[in-house]
């Protein structure tokens, strides 16, 4: 039994529990249960993507173990001071391709785009349900991202509440709209394309560049360069530009390491009540989607498990350099 309890030290929400399954064992008996014809050792088939022949290309479906479960009121209630109440949320795998021996990387663009229609389609489903105030989406690719299953796959967690780096982001970046009446992220875009130090590639109306301070070595962001809140906006064109560009930089990524993590950064969910301090009215102005990808070589540092600060030994502008410089192909 999970529930979430809320530290009023630092507003953060934490899942406390266990769901009852056993997480050791990830693979099939007789195979990996995400490739075709193991659709039955996975829970039933929430959504589909079918390629030219007509077999699914991508295939989303509830986690077997889910941390947020679907059916239930959040019933938030006290404790003396402190807040708890229940899990509700959703939880769901995405399989990216039904070959095992691949990544998402050596993927042809178009399947990238395939699996990037799902995100789309999967979000927008998600944000009909009001309880359900953010759909974060990540991948973790290798053992140094906590991935057990190597088969291409990834995440999306529907929550009711706002994950704290995205809640964080929120806020600096409606001070920045209100102290300038200009998008923060905007403004980050403009100086990377400008100065071109940190640049990795532009393709298109679309920018990756290494972050200023990066939290880890070979960190990469890709922005639209043409200011946009919610990524479930896109239409296909504009999913198979994105599929071109995300390609090329998690092979460049690749080459330095197998591992990393992929978060996307959209806006949250509108429908829900907004949150304090947070005008959902601002979000069309002041928010601006985005996908960060975050290599992963070494263990975190002890700075980062217990202070949450981050040791970096590589600076992006040298980052960003070696990058451009390594073959996307």
């Amino acid at each position: 039994m999970i529930e979430m309890r809320q530290d009023p030290t630092t507003r953060n929400w934490v899942l406390v529990g266990h769901t009852g399954g056993d997480s050791g064992q990830k693979e099939a008996l007789d195979g990996c249960p995400f490739c075709p014809g193991h659709e039955a050792e996975t829970p039933p088939t929430l959504a589909s993507i079918p390629g030219p022949d007509g077999a699914w290309r991508v295939r989303a479906f509830p986690d077997r173990m889910p941390v947020f479960q679907v059916e239930g009121e959040l019933a938030r209630e006290a404790e003396g001071l402190y807040d708890r109440m229940r899990n509700v949320g959703a939880h769901e795998v995405v399989v990216e391709t039904p070959e095992h021996a691949t990544t998402l990387a050596r993927l042809p663009a178009e399947d990238i785009a395939r699996v990037l229609q799902m995100f789309r389609q999967r979000i927008r489903d998600l944000n009909n349900d009001v309880r359900f105030r953010y759909v974060q989406v990540f991948k973790n690719q290798g053992l140094l991202a906590g991935s057990l299953i190597p088969h291409a796959h990834s995440h999306l967690v529907a929550t009711p509440v706002i994950p704290r780096r995205l809640e964080a982001e929120l806020r600096w970046s409606k001070y920045h709209y209100d102290l300038k009446e200009r998008c923060l992220y905007c403004d980050i875009v403009r100086q990377e394309v400008e100065q071109g130090t940190r640049l990795v590639e532009r393709q298109a109306d679309l920018v990756a560049f290494c972050p200023f301070a990066p939290r880890f070595a070979y960190e990469v962001w890709i922005f639209p360069a043409i200011h946009a809140h919610r990524f479930e906006d896109l239409d296909d064109a504009a999913l198979a530009r994105l599929a071109v560009l995300l390609k090329s930089v998690l092979l460049r990524v690749e080459r330095r390491t197998p591992d990393y993590h992929m978060v996307l950064h959209t806006a949250p969910n509108e429908k829900s009540p907004p949150i304090w301090g947070i005008a959902w009215e601002s979000l069309p102005h002041d928010f601006h989607w985005h996908i960060e990808v975050l290599p992963r070589q070494v263990e975190v540092t002890r700075l980062h498990r217990e202070e949450e600060f981050y040791v970096n030994p590589v600076t992006p502008e040298q980052a960003a350099r070696q990058l451009r410089d390594t073959p996307a192909g």
